[in-house]
């Protein structure tokens, strides 16, 4: 199973076909910005490389020099939605001034189909060795809308003059920044961008303009090194990486956080190859942003999520953090308990403050970001699927309750599990608090169910998990016990205990 980031995967809405243009003025090394309108349902806020969805009347017949009809359809819409949204027109012929084309570009704003037929009506042509492909990103298959989208880079000898489509439009802001003011204005929270243009920023910040273009060609989904990932925040990495974890997940969320100094949470690589890949990604963000590792942290001991730890530890030279409880298997790993905090250089200060969340594991941590108030939260909850909770490996219904409670008080900007999707803003509260009330009504039908005189497991599964399927009794019966384990604690002794010890006999 894909995990629930994967570009490629064939879950989730189909991709379509959309041109994206890294305009790029090589006196200076700035790069053309747009702004969404903030009322755009999709990415409505975000800064971005103007570009848009390729349509069926962009034939490409325009397109002078490109290599198959495919790439002269990509180009034609490129093109035509740089038109649309700045004012530039990128065609052979043409001298690029807004009061020259105005005219044709609110007509073909109106109108997109009368793109092609201006262009030939003015003998002007687009030159596809104009544009230099820069990769092609395709969105994550959970996001409810998917392009499937190439980057081309053009060059210009200077910042165009450019102008926004108007404030009720689609586009209300057109700038010009080079690659290291748009970063800065990212990490202080005055830009928005998505993982891809965060990503080409970065490699034209840090690379000279060749290297960057051939790093810009392989992107995640697209490469032999990177894993899929995702960068919600500056300075927030998601990988999802495989371990050996409870179905449904089939991976494990690896979070990054930092610039300068980068803590790994949770690599829970268990795969030698996949270690190898991890290491190569790994390297590759931290030229990207100029960082180092420095730290590791575990939000708790499982292997799905600190099997690599060690490894590393070893490679990077760089210590193990962790809830004392959490460490036994880690000589000389640096305890961190419920309050304490953790702090990385940077362009700005980042603050990591650690929670004490027992119940899943008697060491479990989970880590709050501050500056972007980014919660990772280990195996509190799951996105989906449900968190295992197991007397025999430490577990605690009762504390994973309570510290459920704990974290429902928080105000995220971003929770991300142990498995499965970020939540955005409340929706992380929310599932801590749908996660504490499904268990209280399983935890009913349990109680519902002894007071008729069941006793044992074997009677007590098929009532309380009624909605289970029979493969996963094996399962639901460690949950089972860990809710009676509960329940003991406010019942007298031989109503429940000793009746589940002689069941297990």
């Amino acid at each position: 199973m894909a995990s629930w980031l994967t570009y490629n995967s064939a879950d989730g809405a189909t991709p379509r076909q959309a041109s994206v243009v890294i305009l790029h003025e090589e006196s200076g090394g700035s790069v053309l910005f747009v702004r969404r309108n903030h009322a755009l349902a999709f990415m409505g806020g975000h800064h971005a490389f103007p570009g848009g969805r390729v349509s069926g009347f962009d034939t490409g017949r325009c397109v002078h020099n490109a290599p198959d009809e495919e790439t002269a359809g990509y180009l034609t819409a490129a093109a035509r939605e740089v038109f649309e949204e700045t004012g530039v027109l990128l065609a052979r012929g043409a001298v690029g001034r807004e009061e020259v084309y105005g005219p044709a570009r609110r007509e073909i704003l109106q109108n997109p189909e009368h793109f092609e037929p201006f262009l030939e009506a003015e003998k002007f042509y687009i030159d596809a060795s104009d544009f230099v492909p820069a990769g092609r990103w395709i969105t994550p298959s959970f996001s409810p809308m998917r392009f499937d989208t190439r980057y081309f880079l053009y060059r210009c000898r200077a910042c165009l003059p450019v102008s926004p489509m108007g404030p009720e439009e689609e586009i209300t802001e057109v700038c010009w920044l080079t690659p290291q003011q748009a970063l800065e204005k990212r990490g202080l929270g005055e830009m928005t961008l998505s993982t891809p243009p965060a990503f080409v920023l970065q490699r034209l910040a840090t690379f000279p303009l060749a290297e960057a273009l051939e790093r810009l060609r392989h992107t995640p989904g697209f490469s032999d090194t990177l894993i899929d990932y995702i960068e919600p925040a500056a300075g927030i990495h998601i990988v999802p990486v495989k371990a050996h974890t409870l179905p449904p997940a089939t991976h494990t969320n690896c979070v990054i956080i930092g610039e300068t100094e980068l803590a790994i949470i949770d690599p829970g690589i268990q795969d030698e190859a996949e270690r190898r890949r991890f290491s190569l990604h790994l390297d590759d963000i931290c030229e990207g942003v100029g960082g180092r590792p420095t730290a590791i942290l575990l939000t708790h001991a499982h292997p799905d999520h600190c099997a690599f730890a060690a490894g590393l530890s070893g490679h990077y030279g760089i210590p193990i953090h962790g809830h004392p409880e959490a460490l036994s298997q880690f000589p000389g790993g640096r305890p961190l308990r419920d309050g304490a905090y953790l702090e990385l250089a940077g362009v700005r200060p980042w603050r990591i403050r650690c929670l004490h969340t027992p119940g899943h594991h008697p060491g479990h941590l989970c880590f709050f970001e501050g500056t972007t108030r980014t919660l990772v939260c280990g195996d509190m909850v799951a996105n989906p699927g449900t968190i295992m909770i197991d007397n025999d490996a430490g577990g605690d219904m009762d504390l994973y309750l309570k510290s459920l409670a704990r974290l429902s008080a928080l105000e995220p900007s971003l929770t991300v599990p142990g498995h499965g999707a970020p939540l955005i803003a409340e929706a992380g509260p929310a599932l801590f608090r749908a996660t504490v009330e499904h268990r209280l009504r399983r935890e009913e039908k349990i109680r519902k169910a002894l007071e008729t005189g069941l006793r044992t497991v074997e009677e007590l599964l098929p009532l309380a998990y009624d909605d289970t399927p029979v493969a996963l009794y094996p399962l639901a019966e460690r949950q089972l016990r860990a809710h009676l384990k509960r329940l003991d604690k406010g019942r007298h002794p031989e109503d429940t205990t000793a009746d589940i010890h002689e069941s297990r006999r």
